[in-house]
């Protein structure tokens, strides 16, 4: 028999509740548990307010404690959110906790559906002080929770729910349940737990104690554990990031008939933001750049690609927004929404009210009816000022107020979801596989050529730029191409580009092996010896920074960078700044004379100062294994061969000037010096070497193949006295460096090296180790080429390269030359000797201070002939050996007009001063054949995009004839437009018209070699590409006509007709 009383449960219902009696009794509870239970739980809502989310297979049995540990919408603390998940996990795992879900949803497919999901109960150590019973009042009939009288111990409570139903989002939010209020802000109840036969609510798991009547004989409490170690393998999110990001910053206008042709900045967006022409009103722009910076050296920024095509149509002409913050902990990046309307968005984190800084960049020509299409800032969110919302959508809405932004690259945290296996949001700079580092060999110093796509170098941002003090930009000419063979090799290795690259160069033209080791780190200033490109900045720590974050090279010493991303491959070049070799080349070039270099008398200089640099380099490859944590696979190339060394290899007229015999000679047997040490080195340090002596093959100078590498350019004194006769994009410092074939060459030479094995995966050592170094590999014996075995050998001189001066002198007005020592003394208060070569010359003495350090002056001759010498400081080191230090300087005229003194004023050279002419222009391009840095086939026509500083259209493509080739091409009779150059020597053959060939940008220039169709043998036909990168061939109409005056008769505008298929040979593709 079972007693029967009355109790109350919850408020006011009373029931008969069932206790045990007798053993044996029948039970009436026994179906009670399969009425109030749930199996499953089944997420599923449709039409609740037009909002549906969920399936009928939609089932979080085992995901249910996952949602729990989501927290997207949560509105709290995050760190309540952890410690209610932490709490829980206590009460899971303790024998003296519980818990309990109760599922709630109900669909009724129309507003009166509970959309709530679950809720979960438990108690951390209060198990024994509750416990479910059973209850039974005529039609009513269910579970209920009870707690013992008095008890104290905490029962708690979450609601996990969809943010989209719960919320009302609309499409910003989620349909995935999730954990949005609870545990300490909630107040849980008993009653809450108690459940009835028939009701919305069910059990579907349980710990808390259970008090069975006599005789039950029914299903036991629901205790499914399998959500216990549930975690997903995936997310909904795991295509999302391909969807809010482009790889390219390309700018292409068609907005209300203005018109700009596609043009990439993914490589120049900072300098676009950097150097506009700012209007009055933007007098916050330079604030605003330095809180750029510093957000880019210590907090977070992104970097938005907005532009906005519809039909070949510009809906959305604004170009690129960069949103800022100065803190990295005040925002974040988090993804909402279900698919089709997924957003990204950069919000505050937990607590924080700081403002999001942004500007906002484009072409002003389209926007504001004034400049060209180049792009540049138009205005920042100071004092509210508009800039997009810092949002991210997978779907362009235009009617929904939804924009079309893209990230580009970020370095905000980001909030991915739990079980995402998509890709990075771009910029995450911590999976870092490959870093080069090194000289201008590895930079890709000498890539002189101009990318199409952008109308400048390959040079990446932040290593071709002109100091500007009043913006606080430093000069930087690492010159690191974007086809040197650092990125051939990325490319090889499967590592990526731009944002997303797993890969960086760091390598700077110009770099010793002080600028790559740990030497005088903490102090120093960057590259440029002798105070660094940061002496004087006060951001120096800013940009220094910024450099670490950004992989600006020549800021800080490329161990740092080592030290802090720890690569798993190095490739390097170094020592060839070390020992002055570019300035031994640029003392021998130019002039007529053997120069001091190539002398017999000094082959035991060069071999000492070669020889030296033993110990360095073996210092730089064991501190760079020791930043990796021994853990980097270190490659150190050699030099590769650039010139032809054979007595009677043909020189002259090749822009190299008087490089003679001699003095190839003395090139080719230094390079090979060089690299026995470099290999030396690298055996003693257990790293490998890889030779790329003869990558060049016959491509080096006075070769006989085309040339992959750069002969003499001329420099920006030389150009400036010669206008529009030089180059104006070439410097002296990209003489004698490989362009992109050579870089190309050296690729091939490394892969060769490694059979083909990816470096990653190459063994250096026969024991996987790393490094294996050799200990009988010392300086003694390095391998010397014949050359430099001569007799009389001197004494033990330690002969060294040092930037002594500020490298030049005007004589007569500059009567003396100050010399400076730091970081190489000599014996305190002892004197050093200071001469001048080529013929040797007493300059004086100068006393050492008490550090060893010179800080002192010599008179300069007034006799001595302009050109370059050598500058030679000997003295006693403090071991007591003889030391010599060295340095190549150009001593100049008095004569401004004349810096050569040989009575003919520069400007007059063709080649400049110091430069003796060939008097011959075989390829026609009006650049003496003697300091052409490429003679060519005759040049016949350009084309290019038209320039809006000369009054043309740059949606335009122009055509232009050679008036110098005019025996080549029959034309004669040319008029040629000399109103903004009087040197101009092009004629306008015509340009794009038709609307169809607007927007297309130029790619290259070919003339038919023969005919095809009706395309005649020696037509012009120029290669195009549009937005999407398709080619495009176009054809002048009648070009064997002359050009005409604008406004005379008979004149008429003549266009570039596009043909349907490209002519027989020709493709855009190199």
């Amino acid at each position: 028999m079972w007693k029967r009383i009355i109790s109350v449960i919850g408020a006011t219902l009373a029931v008969c509740i069932a206790v045990p009696a007798t053993a044996g009794a029948a039970s009436e509870y026994d179906d009670i548990i399969n009425k109030v239970s749930t199996k499953t739980l089944i997420h599923h809502i449709d039409n609740y307010s037009g909002k549906t989310c969920g399936s009928p297979d939609d089932d979080y049995a085992k995901k249910w404690l996952f949602a729990f540990k989501q927290k997207r919408y949560y509105q709290g603390d995050p760190k309540d959110h952890q410690a209610a998940v932490e709490s829980l996990e206590r009460a899971m795992s303790s024998p003296k906790g519980a818990y309990a879900i109760v599922y709630e949803q109900n669909n009724k497919h129309n507003d009166t559906s509970n959309p709530y999901f679950i809720k979960v109960f438990w108690t951390e150590d209060g198990k024994d002080d509750y416990t479910y019973r059973f209850y039974k009042n005529h039609q009513i009939s269910g579970i209920y929770l009870t707690k013992k009288e008095g008890d104290r111990s905490k029962l708690y409570v979450a609601t996990v729910a969809s943010p989209k139903l719960i919320l009302g989002g609309g499409n910003g939010s989620n349909c995935a349940p999730e954990y949005l209020w609870g545990y300490k802000h909630s107040q849980a109840f008993v009653s809450d737990m108690n459940i009835s036969v028939g009701s919305n609510k069910k059990l579907f798991t349980s710990t808390f104690p259970v008090n069975y009547p006599s005789g039950y004989a029914g299903p036991k409490f629901p205790d499914n554990r399998s959500a216990i170690g549930w975690w997903p393998d995936s997310s909904q999110y795991d295509d999302f990031t391909d969807k809010i990001t482009v790889k390219k910053l390309i700018n292409y206008i068609n907005y209300h008939k203005k018109f700009c042709a596609p043009s990439d900045y993914s490589n120049s967006w900072f300098t676009a933001f950097k150097y506009p022409n700012i209007p009055d009103n933007h007098k916050y722009h330079k604030s605003y750049m330095a809180s750029l910076e510093r957000a880019m050296a210590t907090g977070a920024y992104a970097v938005a690609y907005e532009q906005t095509t519809v039909n070949g149509k510009t809906v959305n002409p604004y170009f690129i927004t960069v949103f800022w913050s100065e803190n990295r902990n005040d925002f974040h990046i988090k993804f909402y929404g279900d698919a089709p309307y997924r957003i990204a968005t950069i919000t505050h984190k937990w607590g924080s009210s700081a403002k999001l800084y942004g500007m906002i960049a484009g072409s002003t020509g389209p926007l504001w009816g004034r400049g060209g299409c180049e792009v540049e800032f138009l205005q920042g969110n100071y004092l509210n000022g508009y800039i997009p919302t810092a949002r991210f959508n997978e779907s362009y809405i235009p009617l929904s107020g939804g924009n079309n932004m893209k990230i580009f690259t970020s370095t905000f945290d980001v909030e991915y979801p739990d079980g995402y296996k998509g890709k990075p949001i771009p910029g995450d700079r911590r999976n870092i596989k490959y870093l080069a580092l090194g000289d201008s060999f590895s930079s890709g110093e000498g890539d002189t050529d101009k990318n199409p796509a952008t109308g400048r170098k390959y040079y990446r941002q932040w290593t071709d730029v002109k100091e500007d003090k009043a913006k606080g930009a430093p000069r930087e000419k690492c010159h690191v191409s974007t086809r040197s063979y650092p990125y051939k090799l990325a490319n090889w290795m499967g590592l990526g580009s731009g944002p997303s690259a797993a890969w960086a160069s760091v390598a700077c033209s110009g770099a010793t092996v002080y600028d790559m080791n740990w030497d005088n780190s903490g102090g120093y200033e960057g590259q440029d010896s002798p105070l660094g490109r940061l002496h004087g900045y006060d951001n120096k720590g800013v940009l220094q920074k910024m450099a670490l974050n950004e992989m600006i090279p020549g800021r800080v010493k490329q161990i740092e960078f080592v030290k802090k991303y720890q690569p798993k491959v190095i490739t390097l070049t170094a020592g060839g700044n070390d020992v002055d070799f570019g300035g031994k080349l640029f003392s021998c070039v130019p002039f007529p004379n053997t120069c001091t270099w190539a002398k017999i008398e000094w082959r035991n200089k060069l071999k000492s100062d070669i020889v030296n640099q033993f110990d360095r380099l073996k210092t730089l490859y064991e501190e760079l294994r020791k930043a990796s944590g021994n853990k980097a696979k270190i490659y150190v190339f050699g030099y590769p061969q650039f010139v032809n060394g054979a007595p009677d290899a043909p020189c002259f007229g090749r822009g190299l000037l008087f490089l003679d015999a001699r003095e190839r000679e003395m090139i080719t047997n230094s390079v090979t010096y060089l690299n026995n040490t470099i290999k030396q080195a690298a055996k003693a340090a257990g790293v490998k070497y890889v030779d790329i002596e003869n990558a060049f093959g016959d491509h080096w100078l006075c070769g006989n193949g085309d040339r992959h590498v750069n002969p003499l350019l001329l420099n920006e004194m030389i150009v400036s006295r010669i206008p529009d006769l030089r180059l104006p994009w070439v410097e002296f410092q990209e003489s004698f460096h490989p362009n992109a074939k050579g870089h190309a060459d050296i690729a091939r030479a490394f892969r060769k090296e490694l059979g083909g094995v990816n470096p990653a995966d190459y063994k250096i050592c026969k024991n996987d180790a790393t490094t294996c170094p050799d200990n009988s590999a010392t300086k003694d014996n390095i391998p010397a080429p014949p050359y430099f075995n001569v007799a009389n050998e001197q004494e033990d001189i330690k002969f060294t390269y040092y930037k002594l001066s500020n490298g030049t002198a005007t004589k007569v007005q500059e009567k003396y030359i100050e010399i400076k020592t730091s970081r190489r003394p000599y014996k305190p208060w002892k004197k050093v000797y200071v001469k001048i070569y080529s013929e040797p010359r007493d300059l004086g003495e100068i006393e050492a201070d008490k550090n060893g350090e010179i800080n002192g002056s010599v008179a300069l001759p007034e006799d001595l002939p302009a050109g370059y010498h050598t500058l030679v400081v000997s003295g006693e080191a403090p071991d007591g050996k003889k030391q010599e230090l060295y340095q190549t300087i150009l001593i100049k005229g008095p004569n401004p007009e004349d810096i050569d003194e040989n009575g003919t004023p520069d400007k007059l050279q063709p080649c400049g001063a110091f430069a003796q002419a060939a008097n011959k222009d075989e390829d026609l391009d009006g650049i003496d054949d003697a300091c052409d840095p490429e003679v060519t086939d005759p040049i016949l026509y350009t084309a290019r995009n038209g320039k809006s500083s000369l009054g043309e259209d740059e949606d335009r493509i122009y055509l232009f004839r050679n008036t110098r080739a005019a025996n080549l091409t029959g034309v004669t009779n040319d008029y040629v437009d000399k109103s903004k150059n009087q040197n101009n020597t092009d004629a306008l053959v015509g340009h794009t018209l038709s609307e169809e060939t607007r927007g297309l940008a130029f790619n290259k220039l070919v003339v038919m070699k023969e005919a095809d169709g009706d395309i005649k043998k020696g037509t012009p036909i120029i290669l195009a590409k549009d937005v999407s990168e398709k080619c495009y061939a176009l054809k002048p109409e009648d070009h064997l006509s002359p050009a005409l005056k604008p406004g005379v008769k008979d004149y008429k505008l003549r266009g570039l007709i596009k043909l349907n298929t490209l002519p027989k040979g020709v493709s855009c593709e190199e």
